[in-house]
């Protein structure tokens, strides 16, 4: 009866993980949600080949962590997701001064409820996850505060426009702005960036991906699966001369990790295991 008890113990830590078990309702994450503006820095000179680039500003990366709702299909597809509002953050900082630009600064960043069908098992999905608070980009370099700025608003408007959800919203100020947003979307992306001379098309760097523990998108929904959302939202300004139009990317990136009681339950039945085998080498 004893060795029956934990060969059963066993199958059931095991079954856990196992290809066919009744998959869970809710999956640990731990993960970053970082905001970024690829076109926003400082002017370098390579010389092989000669050309001209861009050294972009650091992202703000946000920890976070929590419990996500899922949905999952066969051969562990996930297919929707629910992310709880306050998983990351809210925090507020400031990127360091470049160039003409003094900082960027960052009020009470966070992210509100976000919620994405369609991850693995068919087309790039994705859905609308919006934020909190407003970042400022501030524009005299070596000034104390902030007196000359490009305000971006990121949390969302009464009417549900915001960055991560989509729509389109227009604040006018000393320096007026109107954003365009997207949702966010396992895919890639790309942007249009317009100048006097030319129109030029790339992608929003990085692009969006889901895979499970194997690197495949039919077990994203397992243990050690991860998951990565993409958004870009355009920014116009009234600066026509100086910052007239620029992307400003977020990068969702979440890991799914085993509950403490899971690893708990693991770790007993790989013990049993270990037990069993010894009882048959004395044997």
């Amino acid at each position: 009866m004893r060795r029956v008890g934990i060969l059963a113990l066993c199958l059931v830590s095991l079954s856990i993980v196992a290809p066919g078990s009744t998959p869970a309702t809710t999956l640990d994450f731990t993960g970053t949600l970082r905001l970024q503006f690829p076109t926003l820095g400082m002017w370098v000179y390579y010389p092989d080949p000669p050309h001209w680039g861009v050294v972009p500003y650091p992202p703000l990366t946000i920890p976070g962590a929590g419990s996500a709702q899922v949905a999952v299909g066969g051969s562990f597809h996930l297919l929707s997701l629910q992310l709880p509002r306050g998983a990351f953050g809210p925090i507020t900082a400031s990127l360091p001064a470049m160039t003409d630009i003094n900082s960027v600064i960052f009020t009470d960043v966070g992210n509100l409820t976000g919620s994405f069908t369609g991850i693995s098992g068919g087309p790039p999905g994705g859905g609308p996850m919006g934020l909190s608070g407003m970042a400022k980009i501030c524009l005299s370099l070596g000034t104390s505060g902030c007196p000359a700025n490009i305000p971006l608003p990121l949390a969302p408007t009464a009417g549900g426009a915001g960055f991560g959800i989509g729509g389109t919203r227009t604040q006018y100020g000393a320096v007026s702005v109107t954003l365009k947003h997207a949702p966010w979307t396992i895919g890639q992306p790309t942007i249009t960036i317009h100048s006097p001379l030319s129109n030029v098309t790339l992608p929003a760097l990085p692009g969006g991906f889901a895979h499970g523990p194997a690197s495949l998108t039919s077990s994203t929904a397992r243990l050690s699966g991860a998951l990565q959302l993409v958004t870009v939202t355009k920014v116009y300004t009234s600066l026509l001369g100086a910052v007239p139009e620029m992307p400003v990317a977020g990068i969702l990136t979440l890991h799914f990790v085993p509950e403490p009681g899971t690893l708990l339950l693991l770790g007993s039945g790989v013990a049993a295991l270990g037990v069993i085998a010894r009882r048959r080498r004395r044997r």
